[in-house]
């Protein structure tokens, strides 16, 4: 795998959310997406449990709000487009990129891959991502959006992680509700059932 194509896409990645958001989030997006969310305000602030829970809302309201039927990564793509190739390729994965439920069936630390099985449907994904090759192990739980670019598939930057032993519940509670439903969901199960975890 090279590594450096890998960081190029997360780099440009990085700069590309930090677009959408400048072009398309103002305070009734980040309201909407607090209120589905649950996360509380104090004095106008939000009260979040830590600085990833900002990355989580901002995830939400790049996938799950529509507006005239797209979302905020369709309409960047629609209107503003990728300022280089691999802005251009990123986009094009973003828009199509659903989440899922997996496990993780094994990890390769040395090439910085996770392999997983969806829990609920067919998909087998290889996950390239540093912190998780690390830390991972067979058997965890895992609700996060697949981004494929290039020979990698990438995180959107947000992953819930749950014991083994909660699969079977978390894939009965899977096939309630439409995709922004399910996301809320698992955020909120994340906090009371899910392990800890850092985004990077």
């Amino acid at each position: 795998m090279d590594i450096q194509q890998y960081q190029h896409y997360r780099t440009a990645g990085r700069a590309l959310n930090d677009k959408i958001i400048a072009a398309f989030v103002d305070q009734s997006i980040v309201d909407q997406a607090a209120q589905v969310l649950e996360i509380e305000r104090q004095e106008g602030k939000l009260l979040l449990d830590s600085q990833d829970d900002l990355t989580v809302l901002m995830d939400y309201a790049f996938y799950e709000i529509r507006q005239e039927g797209k979302n905020l990564v369709e309409r960047y793509q629609a209107e503003q487009g990728g300022d280089n190739p691999a802005e251009r390729d990123l986009l094009a994965a973003m828009a199509g990129a659903r989440t899922g439920l997996f496990k993780v069936e094994s990890v390769s630390s040395e090439r910085y891959n996770v392999e997983l099985r969806e829990l609920v449907g067919d998909r087998k994904v290889t996950l390239t991502d540093i912190n998780f090759s690390q830390t991972m192990s067979p058997g965890l739980i895992v609700f996060f959006r697949p981004i494929t670019v290039a020979e990698f598939t990438m995180t959107s930057g947000i992953a819930f992680i749950f014991p083994e032993e909660a699969g079977q519940n978390l894939a009965a509670q899977w096939v309630e509700g439409d995709e922004a439903e399910r996301y809320a969901r698992f955020f909120k199960l994340s906090k009371s059932k899910g392990l800890a975890t850092e985004f990077v």
